[in-house]
């Protein structure tokens, strides 16, 4: 029975997170190329669609909270699903830059609907000793989708369209899946529907989390939409791209799922920097040895790694300040990655737009390389600590 239902949770999670995290919000840099040529639109364009697609995914967070808290986890995970597959359709079928914008926007505001709702989903649904399992597949889903996107384009070459239509198919899968599954009911304990202080969400403690997870979202929202552009603009072929984000889901699926034990070893202070400076030196990377399809593969694992692996210590530290409602404070949290995805696209594109990409690439290393500086409070380093809550 736990096994079971930590399978049906986390496999409706991990397929959510397929269509609306890894392909919806996360593929579209591998597509830059493509709307380029096809649509004539230059790069600080495409720069503001990316950011304007991570701005819809702002607005869908703060929803996806007041409609978690009035109907549950299945209307807004199904609603993200079913977004993300009109998205995918309009982007297919567009015929110019207007529908081309309406589609992505749409597609990547389909990730505010589909993570912080499992949090409830696997609590409601899952027995305590099978949430870990459920968690683990949920949080999955990210590279997987990157993973499968990358193939698609692969075996689609110039039909990137077929693509598009393939992710539009994935997305009403994905919707007719969570609305099966996660149907009302619960084997949690009740929500405690109080609402917090502000002092409780903005404190010494969590204004740490919140740089830090702004300052890693800035570049590692640059490198998504611009990484397999850079390397293809360098003279590399066009599978570069598709390439690169292989390598990136491979990689970061399979060192990520073990941040939880090298928190458990290290604490959070050391392997949080150590990550946050690998997904900074990822930019320089690409931007010493350009041309080269070993330091774009090679840049792209190190990121998947670096990127995965760093979230996935962000939300452990982000549980530890908001212990007592890791939700509604996850959900804060990922307000500022949002932000920082917005900005970071608009950024690059507009410097390597007016300056040059090399000094984008240096510009937009730099939040990341920063937030390394930051450390957890004393009180956040040891996930195993019973630190109490935010505002002690």
């Amino acid at each position: 029975m736990i096994t079971s239902q930590a399978s049906r949770v986390g496999g409706a999670g991990l397929l959510a997170l397929v269509a609306t995290y890894g392909i919806g919000r996360l593929a579209y840099g591998l597509f830059v190329p493509r709307f380029r040529e096809e649509f004539g639109l230059p790069l600080d364009v495409l720069g503001f669609y990316a950011s304007a697609a991570q701005a819809g995914y702002l607005v869908a967070t703060v929803a996806t909270g007041v409609l978690a808290a009035r109907y549950g986890p299945r209307v807004p995970v199904f609603s993200g699903c079913l977004l993300l597959a009109v998205g995918a359709a309009a982007t297919a079928s567009a015929s110019g830059p207007v529908l081309l914008a309406a589609g992505v926007i749409a597609a990547g505001t389909s990730a505010g609907g589909a993570w912080a709702p499992f949090a409830d989903a696997v609590r409601d649904h899952v027995p305590a000793a099978g949430t870990r399992r459920a968690l683990a597949l949920v949080n999955a889903g990210s590279p997987v989708g990157l993973v499968l996107a990358s193939v698609l384009v692969l075996v689609g070459g110039d039909r990137w369209r077929t693509a598009w239509w393939a992710f539009a198919i994935i997305g009403l899968v994905a919707a007719a899946v969570a609305w099966r599954v996660l149907t009302p009911g619960s084997v949690g304990p009740a929500l405690d529907r109080g609402r917090p202080a502000l002092r409780w969400f903005f404190n010494l403690r969590s204004g740490r989390l919140f740089v830090v997870t702004l300052g890693v979202s800035i570049t590692s929202g640059a490198y998504f939409a611009y990484a397999p552009d850079t390397a293809q603009d360098a003279g590399l072929a066009p599978w570069i791209g598709p390439g690169m984000w292989a390598a990136l889901g491979i990689a970061g699926t399979a060192v990520g799922v073990f941040g939880g034990r090298v928190a458990d070893r290290y604490g959070l202070r050391w392997p949080l920097a150590v990550m946050l400076a690998l997904v900074a030196g990822t930019n320089v990377v690409l931007l010493v040895a350009p041309g080269s399809v070993g330091a774009a593969l090679g840049s792209a694992a190190l990121f998947g790694v670096g990127f995965t692996t760093a979230f996935a210590l962000v939300v452990m530290w982000s549980q530890q300040v908001f212990q007592d409602r890791p939700t509604t404070g996850f959900t804060s949290t990922i307000v500022f990655a949002a932000a920082g995805f917005i900005l970071g696209p608009s950024f690059f594109g507009v410097l390597a737009t007016h300056a040059d990409r090399s000094v984008a690439l240096l510009v937009t290393a730099l939040p990341a390389l920063l937030a390394a500086l930051l450390p957890p409070s004393r009180a956040d380093r040891s996930p195993g600590h019973d630190l109490g809550t935010a505002s002690d």
